[in-house]
């Protein structure tokens, strides 16, 4: 049984706003277990970026916590750690590639330089460690030392994602985030970014956050996925059990929204309006108002949150129900 690596309690963080707070990530308790890949799905805006921004410590205004807990690797309380001791961890223990992150490097500076910049920010040279650089570069797939010569706009897409990949591993941390890791590259990029993801992770025994809107992509690498909605996590579990039998809506119509050779003869599913908002937030079950299979309880009543094993659990009160409708709908 896995130990868990990222331990999540009753977070809840939001933006200071005309309209008062506006919380955006609401009630998350979630487990992460180790030495896995957790891959974090669902629409743009439902809180994944602030949870992982969270995650980091990088909590600036109007970005406000307002309440809840986050340990990582069992000792570090990330709210209550000064400035001084989220840096100190930041690169050792936890890393973080930022979503865009090809956008990242320095367009006027080479390479090296950015390298030199990340070492000299934790108290090491960059001329002592050029070992270490080179290593790096040949896990992800650098063989030729000269691209530390080299600018940004010289590189491919792909390439200047290795790079930062690379910078994320150069201090061997135990846990790495992944912001949307594959957004702006072509299919084949994505595939080869995709494998070495897989494969870092297997070699090096990495806790991996690999978040993104593209629930395909992550049921192509992940372990676990941890399904998000309106700030909340709805449903999360093994990559398998949300494949065969998902115990939410959103997750069976998020999955049968794309096409696959799965679902090949099945009615392709298509998630009705948009997210009321953050700032008039629903009062029964978050996603009430564009589910099919949605009943007065639902919109009037929050779901209970189902534990059905250490790293697995679902908020929905109609499960097994709805299940039984999706036939005559989908099926």
């Amino acid at each position: 049984m896995a130990e868990v690596s990222i331990s999540i309690r009753n977070l809840n963080v939001g933006y200071l706003s005309d309209f008062g707070i506006i919380k955006v990530v609401r009630n998350v308790d979630i487990d992460i277990p180790e030495g896995k890949i957790t891959g974090i799905a669902g629409e743009s805006g439902s809180g994944k970026s602030t949870l992982a921004n969270t995650i980091m410590g990088f909590i600036n205004p109007p970005m406000i916590v307002e309440g809840g807990n986050i340990v990582i690797d069992n000792k570090y309380e990330i709210l209550s750690m000064s400035k001084e001791e989220l840096n100190s961890i930041r690169g050792k223990i936890i890393s973080y590639v930022p979503q865009a992150a090809q956008n990242s490097l320095n367009p006027i500076r080479k390479v090296k330089e950015t390298f030199e910049d990340i070492l000299k920010a934790k108290g090491m040279n960059y001329y002592n460690n050029t070992s270490l650089i080179y290593r790096t570069l040949e896990e992800v797939g650098f063989n030729d030392k000269q691209v530390l010569d080299m600018y940004p706009f010289q590189l491919s897409g792909g390439m200047k994602q290795r790079i930062i990949i690379a910078i994320s591993l150069i201090l061997n941390p135990k846990i790495v985030i992944m912001d949307e890791p594959t957004t702006g590259l072509d299919v084949i990029v994505q595939y080869e970014i995709l494998k070495l993801i897989k494969r870092l992770q297997k070699e090096k025994g990495l806790t991996l956050l690999v978040i993104s809107h593209d629930i395909a992509m992550l049921f192509q690498i992940s372990d676990y996925i941890a399904v998000m909605y309106g700030g909340q996590i709805v449903e999360y579990g093994k990559y398998l059990t949300l494949l065969k039998e998902s115990y939410h809506p959103y997750t069976y119509l998020l999955l049968n929204s794309v096409p696959s050779i799965s679902n090949m003869g099945r009615k392709l599913s298509r998630i009705p309006g948009d997210f009321e908002g953050f700032v008039r937030y629903p009062k029964g079950c978050v996603f009430s108002s564009r589910c099919p299979f949605a009943t007065m309880t639902c919109k009037e009543s929050p779901p209970e949150t189902i534990v059905y094993e250490k790293f697995g659990f679902y908020k929905c009160s109609r499960y097994p129900e709805w299940r039984n409708e999706v036939k005559k709908v989908y099926e």
